[in-house]
């Protein structure tokens, strides 16, 4: 009776953990630019894409997929920063702009 008891409480456990679905959500990849300095006037364009304006400050952030990317920044028509940067997964980057 003792050897039934155990094998059925040994059976129960085993059956409870199949039915288990655990998974990991994860967030989407995204990689933040924000710029600092004097931004007036200044026209940013991302791997040659269309150009937008910028604010300053960290709290003005720009979301930008991780990886390596050609940063371009004009003003007046004058190119001031042309760099080759690279972005980790949630790391977000100060570009500097004199």
């Amino acid at each position: 009776m003792k050897t039934l008891l155990i094998m059925a409480t040994t059976l129960l456990l085993l059956m409870s953990g199949c039915g288990s679905k655990v998974g990991v959500k994860s967030e989407a990849q995204k990689s933040y630019l924000y710029f600092t300095g004097n931004t007036s006037g200044a026209m940013v364009s991302i791997d040659k894409g269309e150009e937008f304006r910028v604010k300053a400050g960290v709290n003005n952030q720009y979301g930008v997929k991780p990886g390596k990317h050609l940063l371009e920044v004009s003003r007046d028509g004058n190119l001031i920063i042309k760099r080759e940067i690279y972005l980790g997964d949630g790391v977000a980057k100060e570009i500097e702009v004199e």
